[in-house]
């Protein structure tokens, strides 16, 4: 017994004495220096320009002042540029119809006649068509009040194509309203150009449940006397106007 405990006792004193244990005696240390992080950017510039107030604010791209039915036009230029670092390869660029508001244009000329609703001075062709009135020597009812209560871009069809002539994206404005239209990758320190183009419908009798004016084929059909009012509901869409913003933006996903 008196042999167990002086062996405990002496292993106790050894450990107190930083004998023995796993305790570590040559050590070495390394200082990695200058490490850091540093964040990317990226930013998307459209024909040079970025928005106001820290750009100059990007242009109006789109000004039709005269579009009638069936008559293209266009181009539109857009150059969309990113000016972000080549460490961020995946972005895409996305098109908005945003904050689209229609109205009467009142002629020019001062001439028309008021609306008998909003007081709006409008063609008469314009009135003929929404209230109602006569086509040639036909009385016809209205079809309503069209473009200026914002239905105007229910008639507007748009494409947008790329500079290869390729159709990127196309519908009516008032399909494209608050969704996304993707334009595709835009790569860092590229610039892609793109071109608008808008066209008007023109509505028919038949888009409204009538047929005053009969169409090539039926009876009484007379080509020099109909022709040129068969689409007569088309007239109410004269002098109507509306405005939107195009909101571009570029969209970084995970790589």
């Amino acid at each position: 017994m008196r042999n167990i405990v002086l062996s405990i006792l002496v292993v106790a004193l050894l450990l107190a004495g930083g004998i023995g244990g796993t305790f570590a005696t040559w050590s070495d240390s390394e200082t990695s220096a200058d490490n850091y992080i540093e964040t990317g950017s990226l930013d998307l510039v459209v024909n040079g320009a970025d928005d106001a107030p820290w750009g100059a604010g990007v242009p109006t791209k789109v000004k039709v002042e005269c579009l009638i039915p069936e008559k293209l036009v266009g181009p539109f230029e857009v150059e969309l540029w990113n000016a972000g670092q080549d460490c961020m390869p995946n972005a895409t660029a996305y098109l908005h119809i945003k904050d689209v508001c229609c109205a009467n244009v009142p002629p020019k000329t001062g001439s028309g006649y008021a609306d008998p609703t909003t007081g709006d001075l409008k063609p008469e062709p314009e009135l003929v068509a929404e209230y109602g009135g006569k086509v040639d020597c036909t009385t016809v009812p209205g079809v309503g009040v069209i473009g200026d209560d914002c239905t105007l871009p229910e008639y507007i069809y748009m494409w947008v194509t790329d500079e290869q002539d390729n159709i990127i994206a196309q519908g009516y404005m008032a399909d494209v309203v608050d969704f996304e239209l993707s334009l595709g990758d835009l790569q860092p320190c590229h610039a892609k150009i793109f071109y608008f183009w808008f066209m008007l419908d023109q509505p028919s009798e038949e888009d409204f449940d009538l047929n005053y004016i009969p169409n090539p084929g039926q009876p009484g059909y007379d080509a020099m006397k109909y022709a040129k009012f068969n689409d007569w509901p088309s007239w109410g869409l004269m002098k109507d106007k509306t405005g939107f913003n195009m909101e571009f933006d570029l969209v970084l996903w995970d790589p």
